[in-house]
């Protein structure tokens, strides 16, 4: 094994020109690779995250006449709504929430009252929609709080808090009140507390969020809420944790993310499909160059394979030879092109940040992506070096060494 390494690396050294040009071209496509890797991934992260970050990822309501928690191993009682037909409330809903709120994959669950409603001021109306929430548990989900332009994130008693399309349309003030007719036509006044900014135009808008044993009272739910909104850790596992909850609890409709972003979805799944495709055939002109460069090399040094092998070196040591430069080359090549990898990636946020200061879109360089992709190229140039490697083993030391 050492005679064969020493004499690749010295084929190596002789032939520099071939071994830059070889180097030259895994360094670039490593580089292309680990490039476009992180960029798509950033782009997905920030399209996943501006259209579900903060928003529920799957959410249930009532959708029978009553539910009940279905008996497992872990659980014999059941759980009743008193809700009427036709009614999609959540009645006894706190075990559900309490159920809810024990399992792993779920980060954030949010209980809602929510009805429709209209804004009165100065003889104009506005159709908006009444949201009660635990505040401390809505902000886990739509960070309300931290999304205050003005005014404090208060919902007790008869506090309220709007967005600032609505505020700037109807020009609500902080402690400024507020009238909201309901569908059935009675009307209540109340005191904003806040304004803030969901960066949704039509959530702020419309939306109206309170207390939920106000909205519940408001709404005339009694002790019913109408949904339970949920955050969970991996945005992708929405259907398994919704498919999870329906097949535990009976008579509730179950919604998630993805049904509701199905184009969003088969944006990302292309975008994906496009980058493996693209990353595919860099590795593909990456091998064959460096399999082409190599069966030159051969060529080229087939009197000193003619002479070693007269000398008693064996086939199989001749073969080793290509394939610890390919290896070898595939080492030193995917170092270096993880390096040009990230120094692009450096480059794209720099450049992308000049005008406004913060990068286009976040890109974050992981070791568990630029790793595989270095190890494949590797993998890669090992087996870019096999036809080689088979031909030198089939020198005929005897006519070599003659036509040499």
């Amino acid at each position: 094994m050492i005679f064969e390494w020493k004499v690749a690396v010295r084929f190596l050294k002789e032939g520099k020109g071939q071994t830059l040009f070889i180097l030259l071209g895994i360094t670039v496509g490593v580089g292309v690779m680990v490039f476009l890797n992180t960029l798509i991934t950033g782009l997905q992260a920030n399209m996943i995250h501006t259209a579900v970050g903060d928003s529920p990822h799957v959410w249930i309501s009532g959708d029978d006449d009553f539910y009940q928690l279905k008996t497992t191993e872990e659980s014999s009682h059941s759980i009743r709504g008193n809700f009427t037909e036709k009614d999609t409330s959540l009645g006894n809903w706190e075990s559900i929430e309490e159920i809810l709120m024990g399992r792993e994959d779920i980060s954030a669950v949010s209980p809602v009252a929510e009805g429709n409603g209209f804004v009165n001021k100065s003889g104009q109306t506005s159709p908006v929609l009444v949201r009660g929430v635990d505040l401390e548990r809505a902000n886990k989900i739509y960070r309300i709080s931290d999304r205050l332009i003005d005014g404090m994130g208060i919902l007790d008693g008869n506090y309220v808090m709007i967005g600032k399309e609505l505020a700037a349309e109807y020009e609500i003030a902080v402690h400024d009140a507020m009238t909201i007719q309901l569908a059935n036509g009675t009307t209540h006044s109340f005191t904003v507390s806040g304004i803030f900014d969901l960066e949704n135009k039509a959530l702020n808008s419309s939306w109206i969020f309170m207390d939920l044993e106000r909205a519940q009272k408001l709404l005339g739910l009694r002790n019913d809420i109408s949904s339970i909104e949920m955050q969970i850790h991996d945005v992708f596992d929405a259907e398994l944790v919704m498919a999870s909850i329906a097949n535990r609890l009976d008579g509730i409709h179950t919604d998630n993310w993805m049904e509701s972003n199905a184009s969003l979805l088969t944006g990302l799944q292309s975008q994906q499909q496009s980058s493996l495709m693209i990353q595919g055939f860099v590795l593909l002109a990456v091998t064959l160059g460096i399999a082409s460069v190599l069966a030159v090399s051969v060529v080229q040094k087939s009197k000193q394979l003619g002479i070693l092998k007269a000398m008693g070196t064996k086939s199989r040591s001749a073969s080793r030879i290509f394939l610890f430069q390919g290896g070898l080359l595939g080492i030193i090549g995917s170092t270096l092109g993880a390096g040009v990898g990230i120094a692009l990636v450096k480059a794209f946020l720099w450049g992308t940040s000049l005008k406004t200061g913060v990068p286009l879109f976040p890109l974050q360089l992981e070791a568990g992506s630029i790793v595989p992709i270095c190890m494949i190229a590797i993998v890669a140039c090992t087996i870019a070096a096999f036809l080689p490697a088979r031909k030198s083993s089939k020198l005929n030391p005897v006519e070599v060494i003659r036509h040499g």
